[in-house]
């Protein structure tokens, strides 16, 4: 099983200041109403570079590919599989 999911999930949570400390994340959840904003965004980006091992072509990053934590795992999940 893979484990990019928890990963992703953990790298995201401190970004995300109107997320509770308890609260968990899902795929789905909207990560601007969580707290996520353009400049978090593009540290969110940084470390999934480091985490991952992949980096997502600027021509492939939406407000789409930002939305959502299930959004950023396709993207991620995308870079690797064409790694």
């Amino acid at each position: 099983m893979s484990d990019t999911v928890p990963r992703l999930l953990a790298l995201l949570r401190p970004h995300l200041r109107m997320l509770a400390a308890d609260a968990p994340i899902h795929l789905d959840d909207d990560l601007g109403k969580l707290g996520l904003d353009s400049l978090e965004s593009i540290d969110v980006l940084m470390e999934i570079e480091s985490e991952f091992g992949v980096a997502i072509p600027d021509d492939q990053i939406t407000v789409d590919t930002l939305a959502t934590a299930g959004n950023l795992l396709q993207a991620i999940e995308s870079q690797m599989a064409a790694a």
